[in-house]
């Protein structure tokens, strides 16, 4: 049976990174805070919400970075 983390990692290593965020967005375990609020934004970000948080002030092209860097120290 494949799990939904075993589907999030082969779509991460496959480079399909907008559809991994999108599984790994929902995890409540395993990521802090910051950590889960940060794949939020990037996942929205990708999904065409980018210029909403943007009018707030936030950087979401620094968020998609951090959250690659989080996903890749933690599954890659």
């Amino acid at each position: 049976m494949r799990t939904k983390t075993k589907k999030a990692i082969e779509l991460l290593r496959s480079g399909c990174f907008k559809e991994a965020l999108s599984i790994f967005r929902t995890f409540r375990i395993g990521f802090t805070r910051e950590e889960r609020r940060t794949l939020q934004i990037a996942s929205e970000s990708l999904s065409g919400k980018s210029l909403f948080y943007q009018q707030l002030g936030i950087d979401t092209d620094k968020e998609i970075e951090k959250s690659k860097s989080i996903l890749a120290s933690k599954y890659l």
